[in-house]
């Protein structure tokens, strides 16, 4: 496999167009986190980088983590010339420059096709119409729960001026906290029914629903093989903003991670919300589809009780809760556990500064090629860099 990140995909999807450009904050991630597949690929997986112009830190991870996949550049595909690409997220514009590099540099490489099933599938209508699926077949999920889509703003207005909760609107095509807007209960401003209107004028339709009161995010992630085939790979907890950004990734056992979850959910839902998953996944995706999927959700708490919302989203991509279970069962002493941080600063030098301090304060500790405590950027960090992807590991003795 070739492993690739194109972060976004999902306005590339929505676009279609072979020639999409990202806007300019998506190809900065793209370029200065190019290396991330690394942490969930084979050992014998290559991974394509923007370019190589930090050896020093690609020798580092050599040395710590020797069966971490190799990074190469677009110049040394000659040498892999009949590899299967593995997209971040498979989109016409990411499918189209594989097609261009096989043609600049006469080799073969296996590139996905593109399917106009994953127009709808990576949508949040189709997310939506798992979620209903779910909430027939599994008596304890709310009903009340399933957003609403709507395609005209005077009726988004009514809907929030008619509704005793605050409302939350999503463009269709997003995720990872990406157009999100919190609708105030007092109704629509100038601002609002701007962004709206953006929304229905570039996507065709918005959906809304009821805020709840969040208690954990978490999101159960699944292998698709192509043929019909879903594998369950595990469970992921993240942290958000308030606003419900991504910021990052529990790191730990699948032990912990469960133990967290049913503090106040039990397995046995858990296990059912999974095989009612793996059926739908089957179903809808798996034929079609080869790659990762990871399906948000989270635990919210309601009339003095805890309950769980099964589907928020449906990424159908590689996603940064796969990377961080793959991340822990490869690299990390299983007797540590730690956090996955993203972050961006548009300020020059400030991430190299942070990161520079980070190395001060948490020296990195290695044993048996993992690591035990500390520090590790996942990417290259220069004094350019505007995303930075890197862990704290800690000793889970000294908690």
């Amino acid at each position: 496999m070739l492993l690739f990140f194109n972060p976004g995909h999902e306005t590339a999807v929505k676009n279609g167009s072979p020639y999409y450009t990202a806007p300019s904050n998506i190809v900065s991630m793209q370029k200065e986190l190019s290396f991330l597949p690394a942490w969930y690929g084979a050992a014998c997986d290559p991974v394509l980088i923007d370019e190589n112009n930090d050896t020093e830190f690609y020798r580092f991870l050599l040395e710590y983590f020797p069966s971490l996949p190799k990074h190469i550049t677009a110049g040394s595909l000659l040498h892999f010339p009949e590899l299967e690409v593995s997209l971040w997220g498979i989109s016409p514009q990411a499918i189209y420059y594989f097609c261009e590099l096989n043609k600049r540099y006469g080799i073969g490489l296996k590139i996905p096709e593109w399917d106009e099933a994953y127009i709808y599938l990576n949508s949040r209508q189709a997310a939506n119409d798992c979620l209903k699926d779910i909430i027939a077949n599994i008596l304890e999920i709310s009903k009340n729960i399933a957003p609403h889509f709507y395609d005209k703003l005077e009726d988004i207005e009514e809907a929030v001026n008619s509704s005793p909760l605050q409302l939350l609107a999503k463009a269709p095509y997003s995720s990872s906290g990406r157009g999100l807007l919190w609708l105030p209960s007092t109704g629509l401003t100038r601002t609002e029914r701007q962004i709206l209107h953006g929304i229905l004028k570039k996507q065709g339709s918005v959906s809304i629903e009821s805020v709840l009161d969040k208690q954990v995010d978490f999101a159960m992630e699944f292998i698709c093989d192509g043929q019909g085939g879903v594998d369950f790979a595990g469970y992921s907890l993240f942290y958000t903003t308030n606003k419900g950004a991504y910021q990052g990734n529990y790191l730990g056992s699948q032990e912990n991670i469960i133990n967290e979850l049913t503090t106040n959910i039990p397995l046995a839902l858990l296990d059912k919300i999974k095989l009612e998953l793996i059926a739908i996944l089957r179903e809808r995706y798996a034929f079609v589809y080869k790659g990762c999927i990871g399906v948000d959700m989270l635990i919210y708490k309601e009339e003095g009780g805890y309950k769980i919302h099964p589907c928020l989203e449906i990424n159908m991509r590689y996603n940064m809760g796969y990377l961080a279970i793959r991340l822990f069962e490869n690299y990390i002493s299983p007797l540590s556990d730690g956090r996955y941080h993203l972050e961006f600063s548009s300020e020059e030098g400030e991430i190299f500064n942070r990161h520079k301090l980070k190395e001060e304060q948490y020296p990195a500790v290695f044993k048996d090629y993992r690591i035990v405590e500390g520090y590790l950027p996942l990417c290259p960090v220069n004094k350019n860099s505007k995303y930075w992807a890197y862990i704290i590991v800690k000793p889970l003795s000294r908690k």
